[in-house]
């Protein structure tokens, strides 16, 4: 091989060496990809049973119906969560879920009257199961802005996930999923399920923690009519919202493969600040006053 041969591929080794270090680099963001988290607002019954909707077997007759105000629900791709893509639903704007979580109150809607307490955000799916489908499932996330601060508190934004009345909304335990059963007061004790994001550059929504992809299941009601009740509340007030993403082609007879845990949520035991329940008296009488 010649000098001017070998120097050539010294050349090479080096510039395509360094472009590999540069794209690792930029793809790595606390050792997750950098995605472009976004929410479309779409409250189009047929649009959201459509993202949703994996393998159906011994399913059919599908309809659905959408009650809260119609910024409450969407569609989303590229979350960091783990889920890719899906529909989201929110007690207050699914546009306002992705951004860098700031220290304040930065998601806060409340759809109401003042003072109200029933933001809801509801869908309902309706359709038929054969002899052939013993189980219903699909993989969520739910998120809220009540963590922590509002742990243990009368602020216990609720979620309930309905197979013809009966909530299976659970917990890796068996608890139902709501606030209080991850965060049990603002310093903890955490459930096993919950991931905090703390406010601080590089966050990619607004949420202030959010649980594991977890996955639903229910028993169905062969040679019937079956409803999917997917219900999300605020609790003793309006502000402060709270969502559940449910991942794309889930929703079936089949078990989807469990997620890994996201990241990009890191636990933080401190507690918050002592003017926490301050800030949001003072957001409820703007509201009121507005």
């Amino acid at each position: 091989m010649s000098i001017n041969t070998f120097l050539s591929k010294l050349q090479l080794w080096h510039k395509t060496t360094a472009a590999a270090i540069a794209t690792s680099a930029a793809l790595s963001v606390v050792g997750t990809p950098v995605m472009a988290f976004t929410v479309t607002q779409n409250n189009n019954s047929s649009d959201l049973l459509n993202a949703l909707l994996g393998t159906t077997s011994g399913l059919s007759n599908f309809s659905v119906t959408t009650t809260g105000n119609a910024a409450a629900f969407g569609t989303f791709s590229d979350d960091p969560f783990g889920l890719t893509k899906g529909i989201v639903l929110s007690t207050g704007k699914v546009v306002d879920i992705p951004g860098v979580n700031s220290p304040g109150t930065d998601l806060s809607t409340d759809f109401g009257s003042p003072g109200a307490t029933d933001d809801l955000a509801q869908l309902d799916i309706n359709f038929d199961a054969d002899s052939t489908a013993d189980k219903v499932f699909f993989q969520y996330v739910f998120g809220s802005e009540e963590f922590k601060e509002y742990g243990g508190s009368v602020y216990n934004d609720s979620f309930e996930l309905l197979l013809n009345g009966v909530n299976l909304a659970k917990l890796s335990d068996g608890q139902t999923v709501a606030v209080n059963n991850l965060a049990t007061s603002p310093t903890g004790p955490f459930h096993p399920d919950y991931i905090d994001n703390p406010a601080g550059p590089g966050t990619l929504t607004k949420l202030d923690g959010y649980t594991k992809t977890l996955t639903f299941e229910g028993l169905l009601n062969k040679n019937a009519k079956n409803t999917l009740s997917i219900k999300i509340k605020d609790v003793s007030d309006g502000i402060l919202d709270s969502a559940v993403l449910l991942k794309g082609g889930t929703l079936g007879t089949v078990k989807p493969v469990p997620e890994p845990a996201s990241t990009l949520g890191l636990l933080a035991l401190g507690a918050m600040g002592a003017g926490s329940m301050l800030k949001r008296k003072q957001q409820q009488k703007g509201i009121e006053k507005a």
